[in-house]
């Protein structure tokens, strides 16, 4: 049967709607582009038309709120939900029944749990207020959706997917992101952010794991109000026995919990110090909650029942309390001394291993603290468990330095940039074991006090195959360094090599895995492939020069030719018994060159363009620099010459390098002292007359011209020369003009007076073009001397014709 309303109400009722009607479309008419801005982006975040969205943003004091958000000095934030919720008492909801119903609502954030989605809209600067012109600008909005998931998972995935990603990218708003101060306070903060989305992920683990006792199904608790109620229950056999078996599932609850506790612990190879801290925090979470239940009125009531019954499980319940009571006591010492390690641990998650290294005796001091101080978290077990932690922290910040945090391989950077990062990496491990040993070192000075007696081998074991597969990637880029000098070498014949050698790294760096993973086999295997082939290569080069060497028989083109080699800076190639080598045969030279000395000094060959004593002095000089010039790259290797086999050669290149000097000196002090005689033909009379012929000669001693050329070529060689062989050199342009003249004279007056008559005109015409009589009166007279005169019909050059 349907109950209808009195009249008068429902006028009432109506008068009302009509006046919520009127609120309503006087709210809607105070809208503008900022709230339209607004409800925009709540209706395309939670998947509602904007009208809905409107409509539910009219109800009540809700646009008041957004004004706040948009006025100067106003509200900072803005958050709307999206979940559901009771309507509202009203006398119009009197005869409705009360539902949950999905809606959009202004809030607090703080009045109301959300349960559902919220879309939140923030401004940095309040102090200028929000209008259609710069909301699109200064307002920021974002969205949490807890469906499902709850608020801190909503959270952690906010921050996790969108925050983080983007303040890494980001490069302004940190200050000089060249300056170091500003790099570390962005990797400082972006690091606590990461910290803090583990303490959420942590968070939501621990909700996941809590244990709740069942309730009792045998008996309803609610029955038992105090202790009358507890001995009643006691005394009646069938109601204690549903008690019993209530705390018997309690019990095996419990037992089952504290089990788990005992197990060992199964974790990840690679976990950081962090993960310890967490996996304690969440082990307190699990026994507090577990401690509170058991402070609960139910099981007060039953233990309460169960005591006065003298029950045989109070003692077994006793004693699971006292070990609840325990582990939650020992989680929470833990947490509180890890607490104190983290600030110490920070520096392995946000800096790199050069700045690592000074945190090092901080947080092994803090461990040694924990140690020494701690009443739980005081066994070698958990101890190194946590070096561990921290070795295994310290090898993912390697990684991730030396990949520039894995977007690029050690191939896609710069050989010595990476090789600076390995060395890096290296020198933390090196200064890890160093500081580790030192403190243990002054702990066994101090006998009372806690020693550090872990294993070194499982606390540092992982590290140094680390460190060794770091060392053979070291190795392989030297190797690729040292080969590489093979491309750009001018040594012909190596082009092969060079081109073999390319290849072999070429298919090292094709392999596909993650070089720096020290726990892949497959790095180890293909290394000793490369260093096999490289070994082959280096056989084959080293034969290659053993060949070319066994070509070349000149000692001075053999060392030129070693010493190309050897600026290739590839090591064990036996340079340095090559050079031995080529000792020896110069020592061979020298005994040669001595033995030609010996045998051509008296009668040295001279070049055909050379005066006799010059020629001399330039045959010893060429001895003497067939063995200078070897011994002056020898001399460039001190090594070399400082062998025992060596200093025969060296004294046998002294002795014939002295006698080679001494011949030198003593024939250009001969050459100085005959200079001298010169002067006397200077002084003789310019012509002479044969007394046999009557023939005229010029008087020039021959020895005059030979001393000009013997002062070109000391002067050539460097050598010095006598005052009067220096006025011959300047004046023999002079000499050989005069003496040219004289010879001219002589010949003319040879042609005119001695030469007989009975010489023909072709003949008297060649003698005259071949004596160098250019002048006409001159060709002129011996002609008519001759017998011959001009023929007087030539108008053009004259002729000669025999006279009657």
């Amino acid at each position: 049967m349907v109950t209808q309303c009195p009249p008068l109400i429902q006028s009432n009722l109506l008068s009302i709607k009509q006046k919520l009607k009127e609120e309503r479309e006087a709210k809607r008419a105070q809208l503008d582009s900022r709230h339209d801005y607004v409800l925009s982006i709540v209706s395309s975040c939670v998947g509602l038309e904007k009208a809905e969205v409107e409509d539910a943003i009219l109800e009540g004091t809700q646009i008041e709120r957004m004004e706040q958000f948009f006025a100067v000095d106003g509200l900072s934030h803005l958050i709307l939900y999206y979940q559901d919720t009771e309507p509202v008492d009203t006398a119009v909801s009197s005869s409705v029944s009360r539902g949950k119903k999905a809606k959009v609502f202004v809030t607090e954030g703080t009045d109301v749990a959300i349960t559902g989605s919220c879309v939140f809209f923030t401004r940095a600067n309040t102090s200028k207020p929000i209008t259609s012109e710069n909301i699109h600008r200064d307002v920021n909005f974002n969205m949490l959706d807890t469906t499902g998931v709850g608020l801190l998972k909503s959270v952690e995935q906010l921050l996790s997917e969108i925050f983080i990603p983007t303040l890494r990218k980001m490069n302004h708003s940190w200050g000089e992101l060249a300056s170091p101060q500003a790099q570390a306070v962005k990797q400082d903060f972006i690091s606590s952010l990461d910290s803090f989305v583990s303490v959420l992920a942590g968070a939501q683990e621990s909700l996941q794991e809590k244990v709740n006792l069942q309730e009792c199904e045998t008996f309803d608790l609610k029955t038992l109000k105090g202790p009358s109620d507890y001995t009643a229950v006691a005394n009646s056999t069938e109601a204690l026995e549903k008690i019993e078996a209530c705390m018997k599932t309690w019990i095996k609850q419990i037992e089952k919990v504290l089990a788990e506790s005992d197990q060992l612990r199964k974790e990840a190879d690679d976990l950081g110090p962090r993960a310890e801290l967490d996996h304690w925090k969440k082990r307190m979470s699990r026994f507090n909650y577990l401690l509170d239940q058991l402070k609960s009125p139910e099981v007060k009531a039953v233990l309460g029942v169960l005591i006065i019954a003298k029950s045989k499980l109070i003692k077994v319940w006793r004693e699971l309390d006292i070990r609840i009571t325990d582990a939650a006591n020992e989680a929470k010492d833990n947490v509180k001394y890890l607490y104190s390690l983290e600030k110490f641990c920070d520096p392995l998650y946000n800096s790199n291993p050069v700045s690592m290294v000074e945190a090092i005796p901080g947080l092994i001091n803090a461990i040694r603290m924990i140690h020494s101080i701690s009443r739980y978290y005081n066994t070698s077990e958990k101890i190194t468990s946590l070096f561990v932690k921290v070795t295994n922290q310290m090898i993912t910040a390697c990684k991730a330095y030396i990949t520039n945090n894995g977007s690029v391989t050690i191939w896609d950077q710069p050989q010595e940039v990476v090789s600076e990062k390995l060395k890096a990496a290296i020198r933390l491990n090196q200064e890890y074991q160093k500081y580790f040993q030192k403190t243990k070192q002054k702990l066994e000075e101090n006998p009372s006090e806690r020693q550090f007696d872990f294993s070194e081998m499982y606390i540092f074991g992982k590290f140094d195959t680390f460190q060794r597969r770091m060392n053979k990637i070291l190795n392989m880029f030297n190797t690729i360094t040292t080969y590489n000098a093979l491309q750009d070498s001018k040594i012909e014949g190596l082009e092969t090599m060079a081109t073999r050698f390319q290849a072999i790294v070429l298919t090292m760096k094709k392999k596909q895995y993650r070089f720096l993973d020290q726990r892949r086999t497959d790095f180890d295997q293909d290394y000793d492939e490369f260093c096999k082939q490289t070994s082959e290569l280096h056989t084959q080069l080293k034969t290659f020069m053993d060949n070319t060497f066994d070509k070349i028989q000149n000692t001075e083109r053999a060392l030129y030719v070693l010493k190309k080699f050897e600026r290739l800076g590839i090591p064990n190639l036996g340079i340095s018994e090559k050079y031995q080598k080529i000792l020896q045969n110069f020592g061979r030279d020298i005994e040669m060159i001595s033995r030609i000395y010996t045998k051509q000094k008296t009668e040295p060959p001279i070049a055909p363009d050379l005066p006799p004593i010059a020629g001399k002095i330039m045959w010893a000089r060429q001895l003497y620099n067939r063995i200078q010039e070897p011994m002056d790259l020898f001399q460039q290797l001190p090594g070399i010459l400082n062998t025992p086999d060596a200093k025969p050669i060296i004294r046998n290149y002294n002795r014939v390098a002295k006698v080679l000097l001494e011949f030198e000196v003593l024939y250009h002090q001969s050459w100085m002292a005959q200079t001298e005689a010169v002067k006397l033909g200077l002084q003789a009379s310019l012509l002479v007359k044969s007394p046999e012929t009557g023939e005229m000669h010029v008087n020039f001693d021959p020895q005059i011209l030979t001393q000009i050329r013997e002062t070109d070529c000391m002067l050539g060689m460097g050598l010095e020369i006598p005052p009067f062989a220096a006025i011959l050199q300047r004046k023999k342009d002079v000499f050989k003009k005069n003496y040219n003249k004289l010879q001219v004279q002589v010949q003319i007056h040879h042609l005119i007076w001695i030469r007989p008559r009975s010489t023909s005109l072709q003949e008297t015409e060649s003698l005259v073009d071949t004596s160098g009589l250019h002048c006409r009166r001159v060709q002129a007279l011996v002609l008519l001397r001759s017998g011959y005169g001009l023929d007087p019909t030539d108008c053009g050059k004259p002729r000669y014709k025999q006279r009657d």
